[in-house]
């Protein structure tokens, strides 16, 4: 026992150990030789310290244990000195700490003897060291004063639980018997109560870390979020958009630039202390790749940083983008800066809060000094500025100044160990002000040569494969490529790109081996030019002029659907013709010339990829050669913006455009449409009621008053639109607004255009802008309105005679609730509708209605009518987002129960609203926890039922569903709320088999649909679960397809995919307990083309046949399936099953769950199978199966019979002739008489010719 008890403290030692500096470690060593200082200062507080000495002593009689406890504690106490506020809050938490220890000198006696008395005092151990190492990050800070009050905030909130604790184990030894036991140990009543406390201690102190694991967790995220949310909010900026860029795609190989590594300039600005190499100049020509090695270097970089204990590094970068109006200012890059290191940094965040709030406006002067007191505020930091070059105007200067005279200067004077990165083009201003440092050129490395060669010759390798060339020809290629780039990446990607669209192999070869072959990046451009321009059909080249017109004088970088809108509308007809889409993709379109990435919201859609140009180069390009005219596309897009609006876009930035042909000098040709948009700005102005402000000639002023009566209008129509879109259905929206986004209504805000995926995040947003009081005007709002504002809603389009409670409510006239309850009404409203009367208040956010209706006995939380729906006052408050209501609700009564609790959490869930599903968790804790995580699931399942819900609740986003199970089972997250992979664990193994065995509910949420969960369930356990079948036999595969959408759904094949990731497509190739693959369902269920090909790629015995013998092709039910299916070579037509049928005869016999165009598809495989006789008993041909159920008497409804339609197409088919003779060989006269007599009927004369020319039948 000694020997595990000895393991158990070094391990909470070790946990300590690895987050000490050198300083701190000899700190600690000077503390076990009792040579620190004596604090001569502060005698009062010494008698706590010395009490906590001796219970060390005590519980730990080894000098290397108590060292670690003593050491802290006195180089805390030295460096808290130095300051007298500092030195108070820190005595206070000690105090508070040896009132915790203070029973336990109690327990002296027995610690020899109990082992379960060793288990709390390595509770204990673990809770000091803990506390310590919350002090140290407070105490070890550079300049620790300057931000003492921010990181004493957080060092109380992370101590909390840990004092909690310490109290919770002080209560849990203070029973009296067990003190007793600790005095008289010889009584035995005494002595068997203390065992069987003793035994029960390790349960309790498990559930103690639980529970205040769990407090801390919901406490910290809910405040982290609030603060993030203003900072996000007031610097204009989130936190995900500065991963946005580092996230993207690189287009060259994963292992190009570790070059840099190794590299000595590198290395010993990375390694070195020497504060005169503090700042690198990475530089190099255009293209050359200093952005894709910015990225090699920050990602080199925070893998060092996640090796490192936590809080001792920072790492923030910024990449300036030409193209972008919030990446190419100093400004910009300092907001950006301040997010990341807050969002890194709990203690930073706080500072950066407090100091934004205090300020009605921040300068730039402001931001510079919060970014530098930010970055200096923990021992190392590093900054990687990339594309310095692209910033615009003198902003450059403004950034690389403050790097070096304000942000070094501070480093150095905090001792924060500082490096910058600079990355940009030497163009005669960079390359003097970082002329001093340290630089690497990019174009003198030979590695970095290497890397565009490396590059080459992976393209090269794919060109090979697409032309069929020869191995000499590869090699000229990548010789010529590699030999012409001179250290520019760009040349060779746009060179390749442009060869590998090439149509033939002899277009290739002319273009490599012309003349005209790129000699550098303006030639490559040339040859672009010329294959998208002038070799094009006239339709596509206005669609590339346009395209890249707009794109170079958009102000912002633009999506892929407004530049479709640009097609579409015709501003001066003031018409959309949806026929306008471009069928090809933007970069099929312009090719090389562009670049297209995901966007932030909405990944993965193409209609929200954001389409920006390749490089700046190759828009001075276009430009230089006059492709573009800049000045003509700023006065189209001016006209444009005035005429239709264009709304996101035109309202934020039409001025601009404005402002841009204001030009002095403008040619004769433009003149006129000078005078256009002089006019259309008046038009614009007059439409918004401020044409007293427009003169001739002050555009531009004119704008600047437009501005706030566009914000006001943008509200406006942007209302106007949602509700036909409401009405018209989304397809038409989609191609031109795009997926539904909540965007905040102030222009000048970034998520004024980008917005928010749900409402609830809007909320809160908006709430940022509306400064302090927010939350009294909104509860006054809601449930102080006059009656004159409450009769405001009154629905002018109310038909006559429809006016009752529940319209009332609706309008949220109180007057007429109060008249409707004296005459009679039933406020619970009619049981035969779906709509309640409160239900109606509380979707509509009419506060005083609902408390009235509550006030008088209306519960909100148990009205539930009809299975039919799922609306309820809870369901109709998260819907209209209305928050005030739903915390008045939560505490009617006596709240909710468990049920009603995961009722709601699946409502707060289903309705993707973040905020209702916090303030949900928030109101009380379950009373049957291990219930309520059940119920949960159980509840999303029902509410994803496609009759009941919307398309959003079947998309894959399970966001919010980590939310909760993180606050209810939080061991299953880290503090960043990543998930911890912990598949060993008892309490996982328990849910995974509740989840996946007892309650099946991964099969469950796939036949459902409801794939939020199921992506859940996904994340958290591993294949070991996923595959493990449903009671029928099923494969989780078999289940999806079962609750397939049954049109083209993203949701739908993005499950599939992800179902066959695991084990290479392994889903795929198991059966259920009939022996059927996913493939035999999909093709029996007709799932859209997309899934069955899908799932097909992944099936490895096309041929695979179930226990009745039936093969894909016998499961097959639709045209398309079977058209699918016979694209692999490999399917065997003449595959029969246990009755001995082919798949053609098969089809035949059940004509009538398969469509006739089925056999058309079959028969052109091979027109033998429509006259082969199969391999049954009887060996019938198929027209004996066609003809079998039909009677002459029946001929006037064969028409609708599905038999008479496969018979007529056996007898009109090609192979009609070998159809008769084989039939005619195996049956009887009657039989042919009744073929005979059905062409007849029929008329089907080629048939009658047939048979009389085979002696078919004569009579």
């Amino acid at each position: 026992m000694a020997s595990n008890q000895q393991t158990s403290f070094e391990r909470s030692l070790d946990l300590f150990r690895r987050e000490l500096s050198d300083d701190q470690a000899t700190q600690n060593i000077l503390g076990r030789r009792n040579d620190l200082c004596k604090l001569t200062r502060i005698q009062k507080f010494l008698h706590a310290m010395e009490h906590v000495e001796k219970l060390v002593t005590v519980f730990l009689n080894a000098s290397d244990f108590v060292a670690f406890i003593w050491g802290p504690i006195k180089l805390a106490l030295m460096v808290a000195t130095t300051w007298t506020d500092a030195i108070r809050q820190l005595i206070d938490a000690y105090e508070e700490i040896a009132e915790a220890l203070g029973n336990l000198a109690f327990f002296h006696t027995l610690i020899q003897s109990r082992n379960h008395l060793k288990l709390v005092l390595e509770d204990y151990f673990s809770d000091i060291l803990r506390f310590h190492r919350c002090v140290l990050d407070v105490f070890s800070r550079p300049e620790w004063k300057r931000i003492f009050k921010w990181a004493w905030g957080s060092f109380r909130r992370e101590v909390k639980p840990i004092l909690e604790s310490l109290k919770r184990k002080h209560a849990l030894l203070s029973d009296d018997k067990l003190q007793s036991h600790a005095i008289l140990k010889e009584v035995q009543d005494s002595d068997q109560y203390a065992k069987d406390q003793f035994s029960n201690l390790q349960t309790s102190l498990d559930d103690i870390r639980s529970t205040l694991a769990s407090e801390q967790l919901q406490s910290k995220a809910l405040q982290s979020r609030e603060m993030k949310t203003y900072l996000e909010s007031r610097l204009d900026i989130s936190t995900s958009r500065t991963d946005l860029q580092l996230e993207s795609q690189d287009t060259v190989d994963k292992n190009s630039g570790i070059w840099i590594f190794s590299n000595p300039i590198f290395k010993s600005w990375e390694g070195g202390k020497s504060a005169e190499k503090r700042v690198l100049f990475l530089n190099g020509s255009p293209g050359s790749g200093k952005t894709t090695l910015a990225k090699t270097i920050i990602r080199h970089q925070k893998q060092k940083e996640a090796s490192e204990a936590p809080g001792r590094s920072f790492l923030a970068y910024f990449f300036f983008k030409h193209n972008a109006t919030d990446r190419r200012t100093a400004r910009s890059m300092l907001q950006h800066v301040i997010i990341q290191l807050a969002d890194a940094d709990e203690t930073i965040m706080r500072f950066a809060h407090e100091s934004l709030s205090t300020k009605d406006v921040t300068e730039l002067a402001d931001l510079k000094e919060l970014a530098s007191e930010c970055f200096t505020s923990r021992p190392n930091a590093t900054l990687v500025l990339d594309g310095l070059d692209e910033a615009m105007g003198n902003e450059q200067q403004i950034s690389v100044k403050w790097c070096l005279d304000q942000l070094v200067p501070a480093a150095r004077s905090t001792g924060c160990h500082l490096r910058i990165l600079i990355c940009g083009q030497r163009d005669g201003k960079l390359d003097c002000i970082l002329s001093s440092h340290p630089q690497i050129r990019l174009e003198l490395v030979d590695a970095h040569q290497h890397d565009i060669e490396q590059f080459t010759k992976e393209q090269a390798a794919k060109i090979r494969t697409r032309f069929r060339l020869a191995a000499p020809e590869e090699e000229n290629l990548i010789s010529k490529i590699a030999g012409a780039s001179r250290g520019m990446f760009l040349y060779a990607r746009v060179v390749l790109d442009n060869l590998a669209a090439m149509d033939s192999k002899r277009d290739f070869k002319d273009e490599l081996e012309s003349d005209a072959f790129p000699k550098d990046l303006d030639q490559a451009y040339d040859r672009i030019t010329q294959r998208i321009l002038q070799n094009n059909r006239p339709s596509r080249d206005t669609s590339v002029k346009r395209i890249l017109g707009w794109i170079i004088c958009a102000a912002r970088p633009l999506r892929w659907r407004e530049i479709q809108s640009r097609f579409c509308i015709d501003a001066e007809q003031q018409i959309c013709d949806i026929d306008n889409l471009r069928l090809d993709s933007c970069k099929q379109i312009c090719s090389s010339f562009v670049d297209v990435t995901d966007c932030e919201l909405f990944p993965r859609i193409e209609s929200e990829q954001v389409v920006t140009m390749v490089h700046e180069t190759a828009t001075k390009y276009l430009i230089r050669n006059k492709t573009i005219n800049l000045l003509e596309e700023h006065i189209d897009m001016a006209l444009f913006c005035c005429y239709f609006g264009f709304l996101d876009y035109a309202a934020a930035h039409y001025a601009a455009h404005v402002h841009e042909v204001e030009a002095p000098e403008v040619s004769t040709d433009s003149a006129p449409k000078l005078e256009s948009v002089e006019a259309a700005t008046a038009d614009l102005a007059k439409a918004h009621g401020k044409e007293a402000s427009v003169e001739t000639g002050e555009i531009a002023k004119a704008a600047e008053n437009l501005h706030f009566a566009i914000q006001d209008n943008v509200l406006a129509v942007r209302n106007l639109i949602s509700l036909q879109r409401q009405k018209s259905g989304s397809a038409f929206f989609d191609a031109t607004e795009g997926p539904i986004r909540h965007k905040c209504h102030k222009i000048q805000c970034s998520k004024f255009a980008t917005g928010f995926s749900n409402n609830s995040a809007l909320k809160e947003h908006i709430a940022v802008h509306e400064r302090p009081f927010r939350r009294l005007e909104s509860h006054n709002e809601t449930f102080h309105q006059s009656v004159s504002r409450a009769k405001a809603f009154f629905p002018a389009e109310l038909k006559a005679g429809k006016w009752n409670l529940v319209e009332a409510c609706k309008a949220g006239d109180l007057d007429e609730v109060k008249r409707f309850h004296q005459g009679g009404a039933d406020l619970e409203g009619p049981r035969e509708n779906l709509v309640t009367p409160l239900y109606a208040a509380a979707e509509a956010g009419h506060g005083p209605v609902c408390k009235y209706l509550v006030d008088n006995g209306v519960r909100p939380l148990f009205q539930t009518y009809d299975k039919r729906s799922t609306r309820n006052p809870i369901s109709g408050v998260i819907k209209g987002s209305h928050l005030e209501i739903l915390e008045f609700f939560l505490h009617s009564g006596n709240g909710p129960d468990d049920s009603q609790l995961a009722k709601a959490i699946a409502q707060a869930i289903h309705a993707n609203h973040s905020g209702a599903l916090n303030m949900i968790l928030t109101t009380r804790q379950p009373r049957d926890r291990v219930k309520v995580i059940k119920l949960v699931p159980r509840e999303i399942i029902y509410h994803t039922d496609r009759g009941l819900v919307g398309e959003k609740s079947h998309l894959l986003e399970a966001t919010l569903i980590h939310t909760w199970f993180q606050y209810v089972n939080p061991e299953f997250y880290d503090e960043k709320g990543a998930i911890i992979s912990q598949s060993d664990s008892a309490e996982h193994k328990i849910w995974g088999d509740i989840f996946f065995r007892r309650l099946e509910f991964f099969h469950r949420t796939l036949r459902n649909g409801c794939y939020s969960l199921a992506t859940f369930l996904m994340d958290i356990w591993n294949v070991d679960y996923l595959q493990i079948k449903s009671e029928d036999g099923d494969t989780p595969l078999h289940s999806c397809i079962e609750g397939i959408c049954e049109e083209d759904c993203s949701s739908c094949i993005s499950m599939i995919r992800r179902l066959l990731q695991y084990d290479g497509g392994k889903f795929a190739n198991i059966t259920d307990s009939g022996g059927s693959l996913a493939a035999h369902i999909a093709l029996s269920r007709g799932v859209p083309q997309a899934v069955l090909r899908v799932v097909l790629d992944n099936t490895g015995d096309i041929n695979h046949r179930d226990n009745s013998g039936q093969s894909l092709l016998h499961a097959a039910t639709s045209a398309g399936s079977i058209r699918v299916l016979l694209e692999n070579e490999s399917v065997d037509l003449w595959s029969t099953n246990n009755k001995g049928r082919t798949a053609f005869s098969a089809f035949i016999k059940r004509i009538y769950a398969v469509e006739v165009e089925v056999l058309g598809h079959l028969l052109e495989a091979d027109p033998r199978l429509a006259w082969t006789p199969d391999k049954s008993e009887e060996g019938l041909t198929p027209l004996h199966y066609a003809m079998k159920d039909l009677k002459l008497d029946e001929f006037y409804s064969y028409d609708l019979q599905t038999s008479a339609r496969a018979a007529e197409f056996l007898l009109m088919c090609t192979e009609v002739e070998r159809v008769l003779v084989a039939y005619q060989a195996k049956s009887t006269d009657a039989d042919r008489r009744n073929v005979r007599a059905f062409a007849e009927e029929e008329n089907l004369q080629q048939a009658l010719e047939i048979m009389d020319s085979i002696g078919f039948n004569t009579a």
